[in-house]
């Protein structure tokens, strides 16, 4: 019982000791700190240049940005607001603007407007198949876009057909399964 009790012991004390030098790890990679927003100051989501990072640690910070990026881009749906801005995600994820903008270039290969406006016609494209009845100048609205002729603009540029050629060949498609 005791030799049972010794080796979980030794088990819990090196997890422990393992997640430590972790934490440390990981914290050696970030700057101590950023400038302070409400008083308080958060860890930069990018390594300071001049600490050792690996090319593959690097790599997985990016990656972990990015994921973050797209999960927060569906669950809150920040792109219905036409005004949001690249500044509005940095600070609504806790990192650098620029770092932010790099990261999404290069995981989406588009810029950060390009980035926004595909999220807008991908929920353009849910509303229209929930309700057909919508009008494309809706769908526009609806979706954040600041007029129809920019989701006209992005909707071909993501779909490469128009946005009325779309709903058209959706509603007959329909049809045609009823």
């Amino acid at each position: 019982m005791n030799l049972l009790l010794l080796s979980v012991g030794l088990i819990a004390a090196t997890a422990v000791a393992v997640a430590v030098w972790l934490f440390l790890r990981l914290r050696k990679m970030r700057a101590p700190h950023r400038p302070a927003r409400d008083g308080q100051g958060f860890p930069p989501a990018a390594p300071v240049s001049g600490t050792q990072v690996s090319d593959f640690e690097m790599l997985a910070i990016d990656q972990f940005l990015y994921d973050k990026v797209c999960r927060y881009m569906t669950e809150h749906k920040p792109f219905l607001v036409d005004s949001f801005s690249l500044q509005d995600l940095a600070n609504a994820l806790y990192t650098n603007r620029v770092y932010l903008s790099k990261t999404i270039n290069h995981y989406s290969g588009k810029n950060f407007r390009q980035f926004l406006n595909y999220y807008r016609v991908m929920y353009a494209m849910d509303l229209f198949r929930n309700n057909m009845s919508l009008r494309v100048s809706e769908l526009a609205e609806l979706s954040g876009f600041h007029s129809p002729t920019s989701f006209f603009q992005s909707f071909k540029k993501v779909m490469g057909e128009a946005p009325s050629e779309w709903c058209a060949r959706v509603r007959e498609k329909y049809r045609r399964k009823r």
